[in-house]
């Protein structure tokens, strides 16, 4: 069976404080994208794992081994031979291991018969992580709170074009929200007003006014290669540019696919491949 893994990005993020598990408490505004990993799941009389990126851990400890162990651990289903493409950078905000994850569960799912409804197909996810919730959701659009894993979808028409810029450098989440300043925490309606705009009609530009991330100041401040980028990506004039998630990477909402061409054209010559850098153009999928 093949299944494609999308990764995503955070229009909006603020974080509201720090759970007793450990967690920030946030609200999140997440968005599918076109850009994937790709995934082939079989029945196998013995469970193994393989990826072609050699940095990511295959074994049973890691996400996919653990996507694979807690459906294992709910339905007595046995053994699946994995192979995962990955093209979603790793480490870069957005949601590629996640996503894998989701997509391994989504698969064995589907490839066992369904004994799991979303109801518990959900409840798995989240034991894995905050981010898996929302890539099992059929949906392009959701909000996130609490950790990030009580999803509701947005209802929308809209499809937005977007350049990433991704440069040489992973950053780890739990490095950027252990920055987090308790004293600037605040309540707002930020969210409230951005998934307003998509109720309302919304183009590119009403969402790219309302766009916010709490995590981007502290990446910044430890990595300020992240504010040549969005220098960088401005010159092109995109509707609204942000860093997703931890970070780094970075992303520019453009008006049409055109625009977004343009301004992948002109990046790729800002930010070379031959130097680590990754330029990429997306769409919501």
């Amino acid at each position: 069976m093949e299944i494609k893994a999308p990764a995503k990005l955070n229009l909006y993020l603020k974080v509201l404080g720090k759970m007793p598990d450990g967690y920030h408490r946030i609200e999140t505004v997440f968005e599918r994208i076109a850009l994937f990993d790709e995934i082939s799941v079989d029945p196998s009389e013995s469970t193994s794992i393989e990826c072609t990126d050699p940095q990511i851990p295959v074994d049973t400890e890691s996400l996919m081994g653990k996507a694979v162990s807690v459906f294992r651990d709910l339905t007595g289903e046995k053994g699946f031979k994995i192979k995962v493409k990955k093209n979603i950078p790793v480490g870069a905000g957005l949601g590629g291991g996640s996503s894998d994850a989701a997509a391994i569960l989504t698969a064995l799912n589907e490839l066992c018969g369904k004994p799991l409804d979303r109801g518990a197909l959900c409840q798995a996810g989240r034991k894995l992580g905050a981010d898996v919730p929302f890539f099992l959701e059929e949906t392009c659009f959701a909000a996130g709170k609490e950790r990030g894993d009580h999803i509701r979808a947005i209802q929308t028409e809209i499809k937005l074009h977007h350049v990433l810029v991704n440069p040489p450098f992973e950053i780890s989440t739990a490095e950027i929200y252990s920055s987090v300043d308790p004293l600037s925490l605040t309540e707002n309606k930020g969210i409230d007003k951005i998934i307003s705009v998509f109720s309302h009609g919304a183009s590119a530009g009403d969402i790219a006014r309302n766009l916010h991330n709490d995590l981007q100041s502290i990446a910044l401040g430890k990595f300020p290669e992240i504010g040549g980028i969005l220098s960088e990506l401005m010159r092109t004039s995109p509707e609204g540019a942000l860093m997703s998630g931890s970070g780094p990477t970075v992303f520019g909402i453009y008006e049409s696919g055109s625009e977004a061409a343009e301004a992948e054209e002109k990046l790729s010559g800002a930010f070379p491949s031959s130097a680590g850098w990754k330029v990429m153009r997306a769409v919501t999928y």
